[in-house]
């Protein structure tokens, strides 16, 4: 699974757009209007003593680990 396993992290869907002319607010036809996609944007994960870390909290476990051992 995609998933941080200290925050919960996981994809996100987003629709986007690519507007080409003739896009609503250009002044063109309806027919030529840009077309709307899906897109998945997955989390930047490490794996971390066994076990999966976003950036975020990979480098929050490693201060705390090194604070300990400090």
């Amino acid at each position: 699974m995609l998933i941080c396993s200290r925050c919960g992290k996981g994809k996100n869907t987003l629709s986007f757009s690519r507007h080409k002319k003739g896009s609503s607010g250009a002044g063109g036809v309806w027919a030529l209007r840009a077309p709307i996609h899906k897109r998945v944007q997955k989390p930047n994960l490490h794996i971390y003593n066994g076990k999966k870390y976003c950036t975020k909290c990979l480098r929050i476990v490693k201060k705390d680990v090194s604070a300990i051992t400090a």
